[in-house]
């Protein structure tokens, strides 16, 4: 399902990062609740749009932050305007499981 032309899974991520904290990649895995590799394509996709920034870890390199842009901000603030109708994807998914 596309919402606001971003994948659910992205819309996760961004919505994660939305109080303007960074998180690790843990925390946005434990968030989402996908799995490590999943959650780290989706950061790569997210980052590749612009909504996402990442940094290395001051303390130990191996460890990735990520933060939103302001594209990202923008983002997150389009989606809360923006109504789901789900009851709609749902009736449409339950009439294609019954055939």
């Amino acid at each position: 399902m596309e919402m606001n032309k971003i994948s659910i899974n992205d819309a996760m991520v961004l919505c994660c990062l939305k109080a303007g904290e960074e998180k690790s990649a843990g925390d946005i895995c434990d968030f989402v609740g996908l799995s490590n590799s999943r959650v780290s394509k989706v950061l790569c996709a997210v980052e590749e749009m612009g909504y996402i920034q990442r940094r290395l870890g001051s303390v130990d390199k191996r460890q990735m932050f990520f933060s939103l842009t302001e594209t990202g901000k923008q983002k997150v603030l389009e989606m809360r305007g923006k109504s789901l109708h789900l009851t709609d994807f749902i009736n449409k998914i339950s009439k294609q499981c019954e055939s």
